[in-house]
């Protein structure tokens, strides 16, 4: 049980268990508490069962008595051992989208480590520094008039040498960042080594003249132990080693977060931290600024959105509110989307074989709320908002593959505006089972409307008449052995063909799995035409500069260990470039190939793979076909 089920349970005066707690929340009580949560809307759910009772109660407001009863039923199995009530909250959440909660950007700010070198330094400041003047102060004191150190010893001296010997040991065993107080050809060894000869007893003379040495180096640099230079150093370097570790101002901040009791994000984080000394340190704001709830453009003008991942993260906040729109009662529509949020903080799974991820479909409270509680479908939102989650992505983003959890809320969103848009996710190759699924032919299909006679196709040299003429499904060509029944042998054939690989019985070959899979994205467009065939608009020849500067950007990387990485990168960028390029007007496409700036800012070697990308779609410009092969990423092995 968690903190306020325990606090709820003593108030209650009931037996400890989250099976007395459901018993509860079933009983008239209980139900005035539900309700008062759905009323007010302060409430939180962290998991989608915390608001299977929530649906109970709605359902039971609005007459629908056997259903609850029927939902109550699928529960009780499980009572004991799930939690099936919200958080309450204090205050209501604010409009908009965020990237984090203030407990979670605490917990982040909390994890932060201090780093080892600052505190190495820190220690030698505020550790050995000071030690090593008290070493020089006593072989100080033993000076002569003519300066000569070692001349006399005071009484007591070698006593106190030993203590001091004794003191080193302690302290080189408790503080160990940094080992340069250790090190023999060092001052402090020298001066620790000639009261090590003079506590034994013994007489080294070339001991002493290191001692010498090292004392009259030490003064020339420094000044004399006791001297203002030498005391206002020090001071500076206290003063240095006494600032708190960005670790410390870290952990501080969280602190202060956590006293504020929110657990939602809110419209300005920073002034949360207002006075505090961490609100100066750039990594504190920049991690605090991740709480900040406010329309999904502001955070991307801001950067606080800083990739195409971080848009995917937000995109579940965004079809919640679609979700939520299409309930003509309030309450249930509140419910519905912290519903479908909290269904979409669940991890993917990694799947095969054409099998699709669950969806909050498999709900029971959440289906029940649904047939209850949609009397209309709010189509043409969810269009515009999967259309402008899209645009968002491409316009922020070019020149990356939209990942696939953004797939999976976009596919959502259209289909909630009954729109049958295919569109496809990304493979990966070390998983791929070697077919594809209907919808990559489907979205093939969809691409020869957009750039079936472009360069694009002519470039990539494809026969979208060919890919138009195949048939809806796998019973259009025999099927091989061990294929999925889901696949589509025609355009498996296709691209297999296309990629130069000959089937083998073997296990999977990388290389070649990489190699169908871009095959397959250059046919689909990997998602651009089925978005443009579903609305969205752009300045294209915009996006095919932008799409160019990132293709730049790996080409300029696609050196040493991870060439390889962004050769394939550069290759989907460029994809994208061509793509935007096809749909600009001949004008842009023209004074885009005639810019003498356009490998401006790239390195020799970088220089020239772009120049040789770019001639090769000249060169298709101006014969109307390809006349070498396109800039691919993968390369497979022959007859692999």
């Amino acid at each position: 049980m968690e903190a306020d089920e325990i606090v709820l349970a003593e108030h209650l005066d009931t037996k400890p268990g989250r099976a007395s707690l459901f018993a509860w929340f079933l009983s008239d009580d209980g139900h005035r508490k539900l309700d008062a949560w759905l009323e007010s809307g302060l409430y939180r759910l962290d998991l989608p069962e915390h608001g299977a009772l929530l649906s109970v109660a709605w359902l039971r407001q609005h007459g629908r008595e056997d259903e609850a009863s029927e939902l109550v039923r699928t529960l009780e199995p499980w009572a004991g051992r799930v939690r099936f009530w919200p958080y309450e909250l204090n205050e209501a959440e604010v409009p908009g989208v965020h990237v984090a909660t203030l407990p979670e950007v605490s917990a982040r700010l909390g994890r932060k480590r201090p780093q080892r070198h600052v505190e190495a330094e820190r220690e030698a400041l505020s550790v050995w520094n000071p030690f090593t003047d008290k070493i020089l102060s006593h072989w100080w004191a033993t000076r002569s008039h003519e300066g000569m150190i070692g001349a006399a010893s005071p009484p007591g001296w070698i006593d106190e040498a030993r203590d001091l010997l004794a003191e080193y040991r302690r302290l080189a065993a408790e503080h160990t960042l940094t080992k340069h107080h250790a090190d023999p050809k060092g001052n402090l060894q020298i001066m620790l080594s000639g009261f090590q000869t003079l506590v034994a007893g013994e007489s080294d003379s070339r001991v002493m003249g290191r001692v010498r040495t090292a004392v009259s180096n030490m003064v020339a640099k420094r000044g004399e132990p006791g001297s203002p230079r030498l005391a206002a150093l020090r001071a500076a370097q206290a003063r240095n080693a006494a600032k708190p570790s960005h670790a410390a101002l870290a952990h501080d901040a969280a602190t202060r977060l956590d006293t504020t009791g929110r657990t939602g994000a809110v419209e300005d984080p920073l002034a949360l931290l207002r006075g505090a000394p961490a609100e100066a340190l750039p990594s504190v704001r920049k991690t605090t600024r991740q709480a900040t709830q406010a329309p999904l453009p502001d955070l991307l003008r801001n950067g606080i959105v800083r990739s195409a991942e971080a848009l995917a993260a937000l995109a579940p906040q965004l079809t919640a509110e679609t979700v939520a729109s299409r309930y003509p009662d309030a309450s249930a529509g509140l419910l519905a989307k912290r519903l479908y949020r909290a269904f979409a903080n669940r991890r993917s799974l990694l799947l095969l074989n054409h099998q699709h991820q669950v969806t909050i479909d498999v709900l029971p409270w959440f289906n029940m709320l649904e047939r209850a509680g949609v009397l209309e479908q709010n189509r043409s939102l969810a269009h515009a908002q999967g259309l402008d989650l899209a645009t968002l992505a491409l316009r922020h983003f070019p020149g990356t593959l939209l990942p696939n959890s953004l797939i999976r809320e976009l596919t959502r969103l259209f289909g909630l505006a009954s729109k049958d848009v295919p569109l496809t996710y990304e493979l990966a190759a070390d998983i791929f089972i070697g077919s594809f699924g209907p919808v990559f032919q489907r979205a093939a299909q969809e691409a020869a409307s957009v750039v079936g006679d472009t360069v694009y196709a002519r470039y990539y040299g494809i026969d979208y008449g060919k890919i138009q003429a195949m048939g809806g499904g796998p019973a259009t060509a025999p099927r091989p052995l061990h294929t999925p029944r889901t696949a589509v042998p025609e355009f498996d054939a296709l691209v297999r063909s296309r990629a130069g690989i000959v089937p083998t019985r073997r296990g999977r070959d990388v290389a070649a799995s990489g190699t169908a899979i871009e095959q397959a994205q250059i046919l689909t467009t990997h998602n651009l035409a089925a978005l443009v065939n579903a609305g969205i608009t752009l300045d294209w020849g915009a996006q095919a500069l932008d799409a160019w500067k990132a293709t730049k950007n790996h080409l300029a990387k696609a050196t040493g260990a991870k060439h390889l990485h962004h050769q394939k990168n550069a290759a989907y960028a460029w994809r994208q470039t061509v793509f935007y390029l096809a749909l600009s007007p001949l004008e842009q496409v023209a004074d885009f190939m005639d810019d003498p700036d356009v490998t401006r800012g790239l390195a020799p070697e970088a220089r020239s793979k772009a120049e040789a990308i770019l001639q090769g779609l000249r060169e298709t410009i101006e014969a109307g076909a390809p006349v070498d092969g396109p800039f691919l990423g993968w390369v497979a092995r022959p007859n692999s």
